[in-house]
């Protein structure tokens, strides 16, 4: 490609192993679901996520084993879906360090 257009997959390579990362969106809605997928791919380890109001994109990078510290408010599927299955496991079995600000 020319210019500074670049795949999903090269875009993600530029998220290194301990990066902090900050996603877009709210819950369920306008997150870079596809971004998110290919860094779960790709095996990112040790990530320091930040997000007010995480939901699946969240769940699915501790679901992997990728984030290492999170910065986060409320995180839950939104009403009637209950808490984030995977982001509940690692922060209770301590795998995850969780600075919760609501």
């Amino acid at each position: 490609m020319d210019g500074k257009l670049v795949s999903l997959a090269e875009a993600a390579t530029l998220v290194p192993d301990g990066a902090l990362v900050a996603f877009g969106g709210s819950l369920l809605h306008r997150f870079p679901g596809a971004l998110v997928r290919e860094l779960a791919r790709q095996g990112r380890r040790e990530l320091r996520f930040v997000k007010p109001s995480p939901g699946y994109d969240f769940d699915l990078l501790c679901g992997v084993g990728a984030v290492a510290e999170a910065y986060v408010g409320i995180a839950t599927m939104e009403a009637g879906l209950g808490m984030l299955p995977n982001f509940r496991a690692r922060a209770e079995s301590g795998e995850l360090l969780v600075h919760e600000y609501t």
